[in-house]
């Protein structure tokens, strides 16, 4: 029976399961929530068969099985593609390859399968806190690998365990070589689309009168690092997708071409700085007000008519790109006729008594800018109230919230007060965005959470261009004058007890150890790779140099490997094990030919058994004992020391004895197979 065939001892087969199950519960945030407990339930049977003579499912049942289970998984995603639907239905087909696990070989395919499991967990989340236990699973599935290799002398679970991680980091220098230099395409190395994935934050439209709560989200949406001094609070305004369509209730984005933004006249100073973008669903680089340019852009980009900057392509992962930005600017360019009138729409017959107060309110201002103030001033006279858990509002949501329910939250004033403004005859539209940010000390840098999401709006002045106008600072002033971003030296939101200082430091130190983590690890492109070989000194920052870092630097790893693997002469004077099977090969040498460089200690003692059929059945039980000794199970002292006399014995007697003349056509009896329990006889008698 060849290897692949043979069976693996119990406790091997525990590693892989193991191993498997570890592999199934990091990716329980996105397979089917059937995948862990079906593999749990498969492992369990298993172990459960091995234990008794059961029978294994046939082949007609795992047919049926495994088509319920990719009905299961169609079901689950309505697809069969994609990271979730493919993970899961991986887990499926091991779950169903346990029940008919027998050989080496299938084993091996459920260690292989656990490997796959590995890279979509890999795939599907890189925070820094999930790479010990990445680091971990990978131990523990080298170990399973090491244990089915061991054949039936199983070594005890801490030898398994060194040699996995020895393994694990002689390969870590290749592993960080092929990580610095091997050539890359553009985008994330660490991403795979994911068509059917919700990602918090911005959004294409705005429905403020149908939320009732606001819930805030401490996750991460951008970061930001100036080269120079942070702009001011009340400047800090990220400016994200651009809302025009309303039909009453709620505001969307417009996709189409209306052309080119109107030049710009971009006043005061400039501010440069580094966005570190998280994954989202509308694909806009947020930038600091209106940007002027991107310095280095990291995708492909359009500027739209309203001057929003849109990538090329979906933000399935996090990028970096660098960015200059004005937070003072006026238009030198008249408005054009096509967005003039797509910011002046209103629907139909809706929220008429707002309309009655825009008309009322703009009869009495004197110019456009009269009429903001009027408008503002109205909502600061009138006992208007910032909340998080508004009242519902109906059909005519702004008619409710201006007369009605007097509260909302900045969705809602933003949404009012433009609507107020298209009906008194200016342009305007909703942004949407984020307000403010955490300095973080200890990176250096602005961190900007999805709790800081925000929306304000754009009102057009003839003279001045588009114009920001933030009805929710006239509403409540004390959420933009209050310093709540930055207590305790910088750190956290003031709620509880967070406020320690020291938890706001270590809260800090945390989430720039994970800002470093994203950009230098997981942001690691083609572009900071060829700006890695400039920092080496490289004139010529191509995917030649980084092949020829590359090949330098495996042959090094490659020689490395080879001196530590050489056998030195200190070495073997103390291996007493190896001296021994020394003193057996210098005997054999002396009675038959010695062995070839190809052949194990096990082929080398059947040769020379055919060559000297008197000395077979001690040569074969010698040979055998010092493999088992060697590659299998631990050796003591007890089992050298033994091993040796019986050496010392039989080269006595191979020196003595010459080979007998056998008759022609007779078989000698030392060729019959023996077993374990004779050959260790043979040792311990002679």
């Amino acid at each position: 029976m060849s290897e692949d065939e043979s069976t693996i001892p119990a406790a091997a087969q525990r590693w892989v399961l193991a191993g498997l199950l570890v592999a199934v519960a990091l990716n329980v945030r996105h397979v089917a929530a059937w995948a862990l407990p079906l593999a749990s339930g498969a492992a369990a049977w298993r172990i459960w068969a091995a234990q008794r003579p059961a029978r294994l499912l046939g082949r007609a049942w795992r047919v049926a099985i495994m088509g319920a289970l990719t009905l299961a998984v169609l079901i689950s995603f309505h697809t069969l593609n994609g990271l979730d639907a493919g993970a899961s239905l991986l887990v499926a087909m091991m779950a169903v390859k346990l029940t008919e696990t027998q050989r080496r070989r299938d084993w091996l395919i459920v260690l292989g399968g656990a490997l796959f499991l590995l890279l979509a967990a890999c795939l599907a989340a890189q925070t820094l806190a999930l790479v010990p236990l990445y680091a971990a699973e990978l131990w523990l599935l080298c170990t399973a690998l090491y244990a089915i290799g061991a054949g039936p002398h199983l070594p005890p679970p801490p030898a398994l365990l060194r040699n996995a991680a020895r393994s694990l980091l002689l390969a870590l220098p290749l592993a960080l070589l092929l990580f610095l230099f091997f050539p890359r395409l553009t985008g994330s190395l660490w991403s795979v689309p994911r068509d059917d994935e919700a990602v918090t934050g911005l959004g294409d439209q705005m429905s403020p009168g149908s939320i009732t709560s606001l819930v805030d989200s401490e996750e991460t949406a951008l970061r930001a690092r100036f080269d120079g001094p942070l702009p001011r609070r009340e400047d800090r305004y990220w400016r994200g997708p651009v809302l025009h369509a309303f039909d009453g209730s709620t505001w969307s984005r417009v996709h189409r071409d209306l052309g080119d933004p109107p030049e710009l006249d971009y006043l005061g100073g400039a501010f440069r700085y580094e966005v570190t973008l998280e994954p989202n669903t509308h694909g806009v680089l947020l930038a600091l007000d209106v940007p002027r340019q991107l310095l280095e852009p990291a995708h492909p980009v359009i500027r739209s008519f309203d001057d929003q900057l849109l990538s090329g392509e979906p933000l399935r992962s996090a990028i970096s790109y660098r960015v200059e930005s004005y937070v003072q600017h006026r238009s030198l360019e008249a408005l054009a006729p096509a967005v003039r009138e797509l910011d002046l729409a209103l629907p139909g017959t809706r929220n008429p008594r707002s309309r009655e107060l825009a008309h009322s309110l703009r009869a009495a201002a004197t110019d456009e800018r009269a009429y903001v103030q009027a408008v503002l001033r109205y909502l600061q006279d009138n006992n208007f109230e910032y909340t998080r858990s508004p009242a519902p509002l109906g059909r005519n949501s702004i008619d409710d919230l201006l007369f009605r329910t007097h509260e909302g939250f900045c969705g809602h004033y933003a949404s009012a007060f433009a609507m107020l403004m298209r009906a008194g005859g200016v342009p305007a539209h909703v942004v949407t965005g984020y307000l403010g940010g955490q300095w973080n000390r200890f990176g250096g840098y602005l961190l900007i959470r999805q709790s800081n999401a925000h929306a304000w709006t754009e009102v057009w002045l003839d003279g001045a261009g588009w114009v920001r106008v933030d009805p929710t600072a006239v509403v409540d002033a004390s959420r933009f004058n209050s310093d709540l971003d930055e207590v305790g030296g910088g750190g956290v939101r003031a709620t509880g007890w967070a406020a320690a200082r020291w938890f706001a430091s270590s809260m800090q130190a945390w989430q720039a150890v994970n800002a470093w983590w994203q950009d230098e690890f997981i942001n690691f492109n083609a572009s900071r790779q060829l700006g890695l070989l400039g920092r080496l000194g490289f004139k010529e920052r191509d995917y030649q140099a980084l092949i020829a870092v590359l090949a330098v630097g495996a042959t090094l790893w490659l020689a490395f490997l080879a001196w530590r693997g050489r056998v030195a002469p200190d070495s073997r004077a103390r291996d007493a094990l190896g001296r021994s099977w020394r003193r057996l090969e210098q005997a054999l040498r002396r009675a038959a030919t010695g062995r070839a460089a190809h052949e194990g200690p096990v082929a080398y003692g059947e040769r020379i058994a055919g060559e000297r059929p008197d000395l077979a059945a001690t040569l074969r039980a010698l040979t055998r004992e010092y493999a088992s000794l060697r590659y299998g199970r631990r050796c003591s002292v007890a089992d050298q020391q033994r091993f040796d006399g019986a050496v010392r014995r039989f080269a006595a007697r191979a020196r003595r004895q010459r080979p007998p003349a056998s008759p022609p056509g007779t078989r000698d009896s030392s060729h019959a197979p023996m077993t374990k329990n004779s050959a260790k006889a043979t040792i311990d008698r002679r």
